[in-house]
Parts: C-alpha cells; sequence; structure tokens
C-alpha cells in the first residue's frame, strides 16, 4: 500500500511539474461619496454618505494548463469570502467542454467601477453571473451551457416547486480586431404540482435574450448591448424589478417583462491613462391592471490611471429609480469617489 501511495505521489509531481501553473490575484478597495436626493433617503432632505471598503470582488486564483487539458480556481477576497470560479476543460477537435463554475452569456461589461464594480447592472446591464455549468464551446464561436435551475417563486407562490429540465444557455460569439459581436439567450422553466402545494397548480417560464457588442474606432473603443427578459429575476438574475407576481384566485403567473441597454465609449489616451463615459437605461412592464412602466437609468464618467500593477480609477455617475409601478418617485444618487486597485 506504501508503495502505491508513493507511486501515485510521484506520477502527481511528474504531472504537475510539466504543467503551467500561473497564480494571480486582484486586491480592490473603493472609497465613494454618496449624495442621496430627498425621495432616495428617506429623511425628507437629501443626505451625504461616504462608503469605504474592501470590494467583494477582489479575488486569488490560479490558472494550470497542460496540453489540451486547462483548469482554473477563484476565490473572493472580501470578508464574506466565498468562490468564484472552479471549473475544468477539455479540449476535442473542433470543440471543447468544460465542466464546473464559470461566468456565462458571454455578454460585455459596462466597466463602472462603483460599489464592487456594479458595471451599470439593473441600470441597462444584465448580470451575467458565474453558475454552475456543462458547456460546450464549438471553434466556430457557437456555445451550448446547461445550468442547474434557479427556481425563484413569484411573489405570494407556492414554494414547493420543481423541474424537468435544467437552465439553457445558448449563444455565440464572433470577434475580429475591430468588432465584436455576442447574441445570447437563456430559457428556464420550473412547475408547481397540486399534490405538494394543497391543490393550488402553476408554472413559471423564464427567458433572457442579449445581444452586445463592441467596435474598435481607435484610439476610441465603443461597447453596447440591448437586452428583453420575461421573469429574468426568477433565474436569479439581477436587475431592475424583474421578478414575476402570482394570482392566488387565478392560480397563474403574473409575468413581468423587462427592456434594457447601455453604451460606454472608452478613449485610450496612452498605455497608461484612458477615459470612459457611459450611460444605461432599464424598463420593468408588469402584467397588472393600472400598473405604470418601473423605469431607471444610470450614467457615470471614469478616468483610469494606471503605474504598474496599480490602478488609480476616480468615477463620478449617478443612480436614479426615476418612478415605480404607481407613478412615484423613487428618488436618485450622486456618488463620487475612486476605486484603488492593485494586481498580482
Amino acid at each position: 500500500m506504501k508503495r502505491f501511495l508513493l507511486v501515485v505521489a510521484l506520477v502527481a509531481i511528474c504531472v504537475w511539474a510539466f504543467a503551467e501553473i500561473t497564480p494571480y490575484g486582484s486586491a480592490r478597495i473603493g472609497y465613494w461619496l454618496e449624495n442621496y436626493d430627498k425621495d432616495a433617503s428617506g429623511y425628507g432632505d437629501s443626505v451625504l454618505e461616504s462608503n469605504y471598503f474592501l470590494q467583494n470582488n477582489s479575488r486569488l486564483g490560479i490558472n494550470f494548463k497542460q496540453g489540451d487539458y486547462s483548469a482554473r480556481g477563484e476565490i473572493n477576497g472580501a470578508a464574506d469570502t466565498g468562490l468564484r470560479l472552479l471549473w475544468a476543460k477539455q479540449e476535442f477537435v473542433g470543440w471543447s467542454l468544460l465542466i464546473g463554475q464559470d461566468d456565462f452569456m458571454g455578454v460585455h461589461k459596462a466597466n463602472q467601477v462603483y460599489g464592487s464594480n456594479m458595471d451599470l447592472v439593473g441600470y441597462g446591464a444584465i448580470d451575467g453571473a458565474r453558475r454552475a455549468q456543462v458547456r460546450a464551446n464549438w471553434d466556430n464561436g457557437i456555445y451550448l451551457a446547461a445550468l442547474p435551475p434557479n427556481m425563484i417563486s413569484p411573489v405570494g407562490a407556492p414554494n414547493r416547486a420543481e423541474f424537468l429540465f435544467p437552465m439553457l444557455n445558448l449563444g455565440y460569439t464572433y470577434a475580429t480586431e475591430d468588432y465584436s459581436i455576442a447574441p445570447a439567450v437563456v430559457f428556464q422553466m420550473f412547475q408547481y404540482d397540486k399534490k405538494k402545494n394543497n391543490d393550488r397548480d402553476g408554472s413559471v417560464m423564464s427567458m433572457l435574450g442579449a445581444v452586445t457588442g463592441s467596435y474598435n474606432l481607435e484610439p476610441v473603443v465603443l461597447k453596447a448591448s440591448v437586452n428583453f427578459g420575461i421573469n429574468s429575476g426568477n433565474m436569479g438574475f439581477g436587475g431592475s424589478e424583474n421578478q414575476a407576481g402570482w394570482d392566488p384566485d387565478k392560480e397563474e403567473t403574473l409575468d413581468t417583462t423587462t427592456l434594457g441597454g447601455w453604451l460606454t465609449a472608452c478613449w485610450f489616451l496612452n498605455e497608461t491613462v484612458n477615459f470612459t463615459v457611459g450611460g444605461g437605461y432599464a424598463m420593468s412592464s408588469y402584467d397588472i391592471d393600472d400598473a405604470e412602466d418601473d423605469t431607471r437609468m444610470s450614467f457615470f464618467v471614469q478616468s483610469e490611471l494606471q503605474f504598474g500593477n496599480f490602478k488609480l480609477i476616480p468615477e463620478v455617475g449617478m443612480l436614479n429609480d426615476m418612478d415605480d409601478i404607481f407613478g412615484e418617485k423613487e428618488g436618485s444618487m450622486m456618488y463620487f469617489g475612486t476605486q484603488l486597485r492593485l494586481d498580482f
């Protein structure tokens, strides 16, 4: 037995000796001054607050590569330390197979650094968060992923839901030196069984489609995205009031549709300095009588200054929640501050 374990250990050492192993990390701290107007503050008057914290998207990770096999593991470096990425990928002829937790939908980021790199999520952008998945990537840019469903019940709905099929993500990515485009769609459906929910029955169908792209007008790079969703919040996507409701009398789902988009322009002054302006808009519509559209918008102006591995990213912007479904103002918040970032 000892000889067997010794042989296994020696084989493992040899495998790791010929592999490319690269550790990496990023430490990020945000310092922000936030000015809430009287509608957003809840105090009947504007309020100025400061916010200074270690961002929860600080990270520590490792890349592994050996031949046709690669892997990656990453944890966040904030107080609520947790898993960000953990996947392994095998290359085949014309395609590859990935198993584990990874980003998905292939969406571009809006590069808004406020908060923990908020990226206009909920204000025109969708949250292409990391999820466990099995994903096939073809060399022609098409990919298909099967993910565990995220069955978030509509408000007032029975809680014991069940599913027959996983969440599905189908997409395509095409990129050249000058431009890129990445359409993607995610679909999920789950249902309620009368036997398990006091004779209440129903189902929730969720869909989210997005097209993101970039165009290089050197020295300016444009990035943009548009998206449309039905009950996307019930799949766990962050956003603006995007979760379905429930009609207990008719025992049926009340759908919520969302429409959003964003645009950024980044001017690269040189290799160490760039400037970005961006903005986004989102609208939610409810399948409820007399309900108005819930709207939101945001914009930001940012500069990125790089000194070796250190980045100073000052930014000023606004989050405006505009009007709710009753036509009432929800208020806005102006912010100014900076992200301090050191990659290693």
